[in-house]
C-alpha cells in the first residue's frame, strides 16, 4: 500500500513534535484499524504550496450553539493530498461470535486531493487521479477542549473561494469479498468539490432551477463572490466517558483523548453542532455505467422577516444529539449491544439541480427540492449483525 501527503508546516509556538501528533490524531479518525501507510518524500515546490500555524489566542467557539469557550486552541491550515492503497472493515465472527454473521467493506483506492478540472470516469478509475499540484484546501481547523464542554472542532474553510473544494475519489468498493484478483470492478465513488462556501453563481443557479430568491448571510470576512460557512462540533462526553483534558495539559499525551470517539462500550456523548455543505457532483460508477447528483446543497432555509417565505440560506443546527451505547433485545429474544440516538431532531433542506443516470447532460431525471425536511421524536438502534 501507499499513501503520499503533499504538507509544509509553518509552525507557531508548538514544535514540529507536536504537529506530527496532531497530524497522526486527524488521520487516525479517518482509516480503520487495518490501514498500512507509507509516507513519501515531497519536493520543494509542494512544500511551498502548504502551511499551517499553532496558536493559543481567545478562539471563538459555537456562540450559536451556547458554548462561550473560553481559553486556549490549536489551529492549523492544510494544502494536503493524500492516496490510500486499501481499506478494510472486517467483523469476522459477526455480533454472535458466529461465523455465518461475518462480513467484510473493502475501499480499493482512496484519494484526496482537489483536481483544478472536471473529474472524468477515467480519473475516477485511476490509481493516481490527481496531479502533484492538486492540493485540497482545509484552511481554519480549530481544535479545542473543554472539561466541561468537551471537544471542540470548527472548519472554517474547505476548499477556496473559485469552487474548487475537496475531491474524494474511491476507485473501487467491495462488500463481502475482495474481487480484484478476479479482475472485476467494484463500485467506483466520486464526491466532486465538497465545500462549505456558497458562490453567489451556485445560490443564483439554484434559486433559478427552483423559482427561489435566496441570499447568503455574510460571513464577515470580505470574502468575493461568495460566503464561507464554517462546520462546527462539539463532542461532550457523559456518563462512563473519559474525562476530557484542557488544551494546557501535556499535548503529547492528551490530544489523542481529545479528540478519541467512543466505540461500542458502556459511555455515550452529546454532539452539537451545525453544516452547510455543497458539492458539485457526487456520483457511483459500475464499469462504464455512471448515475449521480450534481449541484447538491444541504442547508436549512430561514424566514428572516416573517412574511412566509424562506429568503436565506443558513447552516443545518444539530442540538442534543445523543448516543448511548446499551443492551438492545433483538426480536428473536438475544441481546445485543448497540448504540442508540433516542432523540433526533433536525432539520434542513436539500436542493438536488440534476439527477441524472449515464451521462449528466442526456440521461438528467430532473431536479428535486426537498424544503422543511423534518426529522423528530425519532428514536434509533445500530447494532452488528
Amino acid at each position: 500500500m501507499g499513501m503520499f501527503l503533499n504538507t509544509k508546516w509553518m509552525l507557531g509556538i508548538f514544535s514540529f513534535h507536536y504537529m506530527k501528533r496532531v497530524l497522526v490524531c486527524i488521520f487516525t479518525l479517518f482509516l480503520s484499524n487495518q490501514t498500512y501507510s507509507e509516507l513519501r518524500p515531497v519536493s520543494d515546490y509542494e512544500m511551498s504550496l502548504a502551511t499551517a500555524q499553532a496558536e493559543l489566542p481567545f478562539l471563538p467557539a459555537l456562540e450559536d450553539l451556547g458554548f462561550q469557550v473560553q481559553g486556549g486552541g490549536i489551529e492549523l491550515d492544510l494544502d494536503v493530498q493524500s492516496s490510500i492503497e486499501s481499506i478494510e472493515w472486517a467483523d469476522s465472527d459477526g455480533a454472535t461470535g458466529n461465523e455465518e454473521s461475518a462480513g467484510s467493506l473493502y475501499l480499493k483506492g482512496v484519494h484526496i486531493g482537489s483536481a483544478s478540472s472536471a473529474i472524468t470516469a477515467e480519473q475516477v478509475r485511476s490509481n493516481q487521479p490527481f496531479a502533484e499540484s492538486d492540493l485540497a484546501m482545509i484552511h481554519g481547523l480549530i481544535i479545542e477542549a473543554d472539561p466541561q464542554k468537551g471537544t471542540l472542532i470548527t472548519i472554517n474553510k474547505l476548499g477556496d473561494s473559485n469552487g474548487n473544494g475537496i475531491d474524494i475519489i474511491v476507485n473501487d468498493i467491495y462488500f463481502g469479498r475482495d474481487l480484484t484478483s478476479e479482475g472485476q470492478r467494484g463500485l467506483g465513488l466520486l464526491v466532486e468539490d465538497l465545500t462549505n462556501f456558497i458562490s453567489d453563481d451556485v445560490l443564483s443557479s439554484m434559486n433559478q432551477t427552483f423559482s427561489k430568491t435566496l441570499a447568503t448571510i455574510d460571513d464577515g470576512m470580505n470574502t468575493p463572490g461568495g460566503n464561507y460557512y464554517p462546520i462546527k462540533l462539539a463532542i461532550q462526553p457523559l456518563e462512563g466517558g473519559a474525562s476530557q483534558p484542557t488544551i494546557n495539559e501535556d499535548l503529547t499525551s492528551q490530544l489523542g483523548e481529545v479528540i478519541a470517539l467512543p466505540g461500542l462500550t458502556d459511555t455515550s456523548m452529546r454532539i452539537d453542532g451545525e453544516f452547510l455543505v455543497y458539492m458539485d457532483k457526487l456520483a457511483v460508477y459500475h464499469e462504464d455505467w455512471e448515475a449521480g447528483i450534481k449541484g447538491l446543497m444541504i442547508y436549512q432555509g430561514v424566514d428572516s422577516n416573517n412574511d412566509g417565505v424562506e429568503d436565506l440560506i443558513a447552516p443545518v443546527q444539530i442540538k442534543d444529539f445523543t448516543l448511548q451505547t446499551i443492551d438492545h433485545q433483538l426480536a428473536d429474544g438475544s441481546h445485543v449491544k448497540a448504540i442508540n440516538i433516542p432523540n433526533i431532531d433536525i432539520n434542513m433542506d436539500i436542493a438536488m439541480q440534476n439527477i441524472y443516470i449515464g451521462n449528466p447532460d442526456t440521461g438528467s431525471l430532473g431536479a428535486i427540492h426537498i424544503n422543511d425536511l423534518h426529522i423528530h421524536d425519532t428514536q434509533l438502534w445500530i447494532y452488528p449483525h
